[in-house]
């Protein structure tokens, strides 16, 4: 037979582990659905930044003499570096919460 003192820490130890399990699962939850939102910002700014990008560079100008100096050109450099942003900052949101347990 166990002794009250047993079953209570078993207890105790049973409910610290279903806290533990539950945080993981919000965790997850907070993580996928800020990838999914990172990625419904690029896939739909890609639909757009291309015909705004070529609208804004067919005036030319005095830097238009450099490597990206095709018209649809600065709305996928913009991309890149949107998608780079908001993978970095995925990836520190995911860093911050996992040290938070």
């Amino acid at each position: 037979m166990r002794s009250n003192k047993e079953i209570a820490a078993e207890a105790l130890r049973r409910a610290a582990e279903n806290r533990r399990l539950n945080g993981e699962k919000k965790q997850r939850v907070y993580i996928l659905s800020s990838i999914a939102a990172c990625l419904a910002v690029i896939i739909g700014l890609s639909f757009c930044l291309p015909s705004v990008a070529g609208v804004v560079s067919e005036t030319p100008s005095a830097a238009s003499a450099t490597l990206l100096a095709g018209a649809g050109t600065g709305g996928y450099v913009l991309m890149g570096i949107i998608g780079f942003a908001l993978g970095a900052a995925v990836t520190l949101f995911c860093v911050k919460t996992r040290k938070k347990d």
